[in-house]
């Protein structure tokens, strides 16, 4: 069996400045280059670099973008028989801008937002047999919202709630997985998190929203999760980031990988938490998801 991602396939423009520009004003950047992304796609990546087998399911346009996603994603191991190509719509971009190891993005969905309900459910049979389902909030939220009715309870169904976006309690009810980043979480828990004892608080109104096992991830200060048992929290691998995009979205993929392969929820975490330590020690989306090997070398 293998894990489906249904989810968001963008060419990323990224950019390095040392500022956000202020409005009407022109300024310099350096170091431009093209990146393979979207959440989607990124977590695809990464849960088959981390040796599970994995579809993609989504879409992208007809244009230059589209064949070089899909290439990218065939050459890290995903299946992409689930890919769709839109006649006449722009594959999804994302301009993303990075200063200090952070980045602002925004991000025109083009083709993505043509993974409507009826698409996925062309693809119920195969949802149904999957080993897991992996979602994110770039697509359409009618999608998501039927995706999860579709299995919730047959099927184990990981949610990384990005971009964070309103989410009704029947759905959270339905979710296995759920990966916030403490920004995320506040909209799902209305807990300011300041300190790991806020995120503890947090993470206990997540399961008292039925979610099996909630995960907030705390960036450079670690994680918060339930392993089925206990609450758990761990710091951070120190390392010295230089642009976190795909952080989370390698996180998430290694973890439904690790989950789906068999290990625990605590070993689960730790590999998660490596293979995120490293993403952010390079440049780009894709390009800085490592393999499996790579990780546990770490």
């Amino acid at each position: 069996m293998a894990i489906i991602v249904i989810g968001s396939a963008n060419m990323d423009m990224v950019m390095q400045t040392s500022r956000i520009p202020d409005r009407g004003e022109t300024m310099r950047g350096s170091g431009f280059f093209l990146s393979p992304g979207g959440k989607g796609a990124n977590q695809a990546v990464a849960s088959a670099r981390m040796g599970a087998e994995t579809w993609f399911l989504g879409k992208v346009g007809d244009d230059l973008f589209g064949g070089s996603l899909a290439e990218k994603l065939e050459s890290s191991g995903v299946r992409t028989d689930y890919l769709g190509r839109e006649t006449g719509v722009s594959t999804g971009v994302a301009a993303i801008t990075v200063m200090d190891g952070n980045n602002s993005i925004i991000l025109d969905g083009g083709a993505n937002d043509r993974v409507t309900p009826d698409y996925v459910r062309g693809f119920e049979r195969e949802l149904l047999s999957a080993s897991a389902v992996m979602l994110q909030l770039e697509i359409p939220m009618e999608t998501v919202n039927e995706t999860v009715a579709l299995l919730k309870g047959k099927v184990p169904i990981f949610l990384n709630p990005a971009p964070a976006a309103p989410l009704d309690d029947a759905l959270l009810q339905g979710i296995d997985y759920f990966t916030p980043n403490e920004i995320e979480c506040r909209l799902y828990t209305g807990v300011e998190i300041r300190s790991t004892e806020d995120a503890l608080v947090a993470l206990e109104r997540l399961r008292e929203k039925g979610i099996k096992y909630p995960l907030i991830t705390l960036g450079d200060k670690g994680i918060v999760y339930y392993n089925g048992t206990d609450s758990q929290y761990k710091p951070a691998r120190k390392v010295q980031a230089v642009d976190t995009t795909a952080a989370g979205d390698t996180f998430s993929g290694t973890l439904a990988a690790m989950i789906t392969t068999g290990r625990s929820m605590d070993e689960a975490v730790e590999l998660a938490q490596r293979a995120s330590a490293i993403a952010v020690t390079r440049h780009g989306a894709q390009e800085s998801i490592p393999t499996l090997e790579e990780v546990m070398q770490a």
